[in-house]
């Protein structure tokens, strides 16, 4: 009798490990995992009504589909289908997005995406073991100067420059690496 209480509890805790290994289809089963409907099998139903008159209704067949209601499948391709597309808008710009545009300063270069996501992809990278010895992993994009900018904006502004006169100041983000520490004064 001394040995049900560890012997019950040895086979719970047995059971529950077993359980949690199981594969996804057996979480489901077992009601561990959500089982959320299809979305692209979830349709509206019609709304319920009665026509005026009873006796024109055809009997139901039962296992057949309602007449009035649609396949969620069609009903999706019709949605996902390019002639339903909505129509793009007059891209035609007036005088004001044109005084806009010409008050936001000059256009960007065309690059300029490729070379934000240049940029992202090299600071995102951690450095290797050797590359931290080394220091000459990949150079992070430098950062602007906020001090250094404000005093060049400031400077601009009194002497009626425009804003983008002048060079941006920036840092680099290079961190010199162990040897060059170590080594550095030779």
């Amino acid at each position: 009798m001394k040995y049900v209480r560890p012997l019950a509890t040895l086979s719970a805790i047995t059971f529950a490990l077993a359980l949690g290994g199981c594969n996804n289809a057996t979480k489901k089963a077992f009601g561990l995992e959500a089982n959320p409907p299809d979305a692209f099998q979830v349709g509206t139903q019609p709304p319920l009504s009665l026509p005026p008159e009873l006796g024109q209704l055809t009997p139901p067949n039962p296992g057949q589909p309602r007449p009035q209601q649609e396949d969620a499948a069609s009903a999706g391709a019709d949605v996902v289908d390019a002639a339903n597309a909505i129509t793009p808008a007059n891209t035609a710009s007036t005088p004001g997005d044109q005084a806009l545009l010409s008050a936001a300063g000059p256009a960007p270069p065309a690059d300029i995406r490729a070379e934000v996501n240049q940029n992202a992809l090299i600071a995102s990278k951690p450095p290797g073991f050797v590359s931290n010895l080394m220091g000459d992993g990949p150079a992070a994009a430098p950062t602007v100067d906020a001090s250094a900018e404000a005093r060049r904006l400031q400077e601009n502004e009194a002497l009626g420059q425009p804003v983008t006169a002048g060079p941006t100041p920036v840092d680099s983000n290079q961190s010199p690496g162990l040897f060059h520490r170590l080594f550095g004064w030779l």
